[in-house]
């Protein structure tokens, strides 16, 4: 039987809790199987990869090598061979703990560990843009400046740098005849432009296998368009030296593996204390091993539900405690509050809370009590009449409609076009429902109409969205969106037209299809009068807006809705199925029968969960469904970039975001249906 090794993985899923360990080495269901395979595609991971070797030509590449034992000695041989060798995917083993690394490059008695990732980092910020590599004032970006933690990596960037000292801390131990190993994060360089020779759409990845025999999904291939030696100069993806950062964290990191490695091999089995709930709970609300619905249901049939086994008989607890609203943020980690003390006494619903547990007036505390309250005696809806009143307050008319809006836009690592920053936003779509008319309560809704906009071209689409985009909304009307996001895209659309403006005006005409510069100029006003005033919070806060026109209902559903099948949660996705569950005014409307399949509870099915699959052909299985943002933007760069489907399978692609994006519109209408009044079935 092969050796059960502490990988990297390994020792990132298990930092923070040692079940973790046991669950990912007997292979549990969790929800990230899928999720994360598909973000990684979807901001252009594997093709920062493939950059970042192009940066170190010539290299063994030992990735289909999956017999560590192999692949460490064929590593040991590379560097023997070359005072300059560079490997891909080389390993290095340590008394049970394992490390496949990325890029190790020799460089005489320096071994340099070089880890990619596709986060984004600015290398503006101390002036050096060579790539050389990162000097101190640079890495301060990546640091804590305040807190407990001041000096360690900041939250999001400390697990990239529990990685690469794990990786730095088994290389020095696997190789021990050189003078140093320096530990690298090759990154994203948003403060860089990318040429042609970047663009996303010089890369062709044909998609790995679903499952390998070891149950993981295979890596993709990755083919480069241009000439190599191109890539090799692009200035997208910089190595940036972080070996000071990673010495502060190797005691840290060498005392929590020689722990795994010894319940690795405890004769007992991995890690069979139960836990702490009341020190483990905020780890535990974000755990991949938490599993709901009808994953959950097939896991524990299985027995094989890692949550279940954490907790037990708390795990089926009604109004669970960990369903509160943002509840790890209840109390400052390390400060002892009632969460604790509850969890203690074995009890795990947040009805088992007292009022005054919930503290002030803020927003969350307020959220968490209407929830608390509202959850009492089997649950009730909670609809004020200030809501009802607001929305009334927007009655819409000929001259003044109503807008429901939702874009689709993608920031990825690679621009789609040249001249773009890494992470620069594309507007690619948009879905607008529109009513017009004189509604009364008890009238049937007034005229509707729905319009969308959706980029078929590799051109940069941003300029034509606006355009197509002024033509839907006009110059009067009340626009809702659910989130920030719409007026952020905006926001960043209008910049780049200044931006556009001043290096190229006859190029950014030419891709808004504009044939003067005074249409140009009357687009880009309409865009300033849509976002409104620049105003600002303080002497030293960057400038925002406070569109006019746009409501965001996301922020009313936050102050005034609740339904208690929401749960903690306020996304559209969690207040859309509560709503139409319940609702037959909302279900049986000529507008939305579509949506409409009744599931075995005798329930209407959430909406999002009954559209329809359509076949793509080629390498990617026989069908599939956009059911969220990262599904649109894989699908999107497919219908762009992939020249090989037959015109079937782009028609296809085309229809499963048009059918998603609309769905969201079409959500926030039956919501403010349900909103205005239409009345609620028990």
């Amino acid at each position: 039987m092969p050796l059960s090794y502490l990988s990297k993985s390994d020792f990132k899923a298990a930092y923070d809790c040692d079940r973790k360990l046991r669950y990912k080495k007997a292979k549990y269901p969790t929800s990230l199987d899928e999720n994360e395979y598909v973000k990684f595609l979807a901001d252009g991971g594997f093709m920062v990869e493939h950059v970042a070797k192009a940066k170190f030509p010539g290299g063994l590449d030992l990735v289909d090598e999956r017999d560590q034992a192999v692949a460490y000695t064929k590593t040991l041989a590379a560097l023997a061979a070359s005072p300059s060798a560079v490997i891909y995917e080389a390993a290095a083993l340590h008394e049970g703990r394992l490390a496949r690394i990325d890029i190790l490059r020799r460089e005489g008695d320096t071994l340099h560990l070089i880890e990619v990732k596709s986060s984004s980092f600015d290398s503006s910020d101390n002036g050096d843009t060579a790539g050389a590599g990162a000097s101190g004032d640079l890495l301060a970006q990546f640091l804590a400046k305040t807190g407990l933690n001041a000096g360690d990596p900041k939250t999001d960037w400390m697990p990239y740098f529990l990685d690469v000292t794990f990786q730095r801390m088994v290389a020095m131990a696997a190789f021990p005849g050189y003078r140093q190993v320096r530990a690298w994060l090759c990154l994203v360089d948003k403060s860089a432009v990318a040429r042609e020779s970047d663009t996303l759409g010089q890369f062709k990845l044909i998609a790995g296998a679903a499952n390998t025999p070891d149950q993981t999904r295979s890596r993709p291939k990755i083919h480069y368009l241009g000439k190599a030696e191109d890539l090799a100069q692009s200035r997208l993806v910089t190595p940036c030296d972080v070996t000071t950062l990673s010495e502060r964290l190797l005691p840290r990191v060498r005392e929590r593996a020689a722990a795994l490695v010894a319940l690795l091999r405890s004769e007992d089995g991995i890690a069979v204390t139960p836990p702490s709930l009341a020190e483990q709970y905020r780890v535990c609300r974000e755990c991949e091993y938490r599993l709901k619905g009808e994953s959950a249901t097939k896991a524990e049939a299985a027995g094989r539900h890692g949550f279940a086994e954490c907790w037990g008989p708390l795990a089926h607890v009604p109004q669970h405690i960990l369903d509160l609203h943002r509840v790890t943020q209840f109390a400052k980690a390390g400060c002892r509050g009632p969460i604790e003390t509850l969890l203690e006494v074995g009890r795990a619903s947040y009805l088992d809370l007292a009022e005054d547990d919930f503290g002030g007036d803020g927003t969350y505390q307020t959220r968490r009590r209407l929830q608390w309250s509202c959850s009492q005696n089997g649950g009730r809806e909670h609809l004020p009449d200030a809501l009802r009143q607001t929305l009334a307050g927007h009655r819409a008319t000929a001259q003044s409609p109503l807008h429901f809006l939702d874009f689709e836009a993608c920031n990825v690592a690679l621009p789609h076009h040249a001249g773009m920053h890494p992470y620069e936003r594309v507007a690619f779509q948009f879905s607008c429902h529109t009513l017009d008319g004189t509604e009364a309560e008890d009238s049937p809704l007034p005229s509707h109409v729905h319009r969308g906009w959706l980029n078929t071209e590799r051109a940069f689409p941003n300029f034509k969205f606006v355009r197509a985009l002024r033509d839907c909304l006009g110059e009067t009307g009340i626009i809702y969106v659910w989130s920030p996001f719409e007026q952020s895209t905006l926001v960043r659309v209008l910049r780049q037209m200044d931006e556009w403006t001043a290096h190229d005006a006859a190029e950014a005409m030419r891709l808004a299809g504009l044939d003067s510069r005074s249409e140009w100029d009357a687009l880009r006003s309409w865009l300033d009068r849509l976002l409104g005033p620049e105003e600002r919070k303080n002497a030293k806060a960057k400038s925002r807006r406070r569109p006019p026109r746009i409501c965001d209902l996301h922020e009313l559903a936050l102050e005034h809705y609740f339904h208690p099948e929401m749960l903690g949660r306020t996304s559209i996705k969690a207040v859309l199925p509560a709503v139409w569950r319940h609702n037959p005014a909302v279900y049986n409307h000529p507008w939305f029968r579509d949506y409409l399949q009744i599931g075995n509870d005798g329930k209407p099915r959430d909406p999002y969960q009954v559209l329809p699959p359509l076949p793509l052909g080629g390498d990617e299985g026989d069908e599939d469904v956009v059911a969220d943002g990262t599904g649109a933007i894989r699908i999107y760069q497919d219908l762009i970039f992939r020249e090989d489907a037959p015109p079937e399978y782009r028609a296809n692609r085309r229809q499963l975001l048009e059918q998603y994006c609309r769905l969201d519109t079409a959500a926030m209408l039956m919501i403010w249906r349900h909103w205005r009044g239409a009345p609620l079935q028990a």
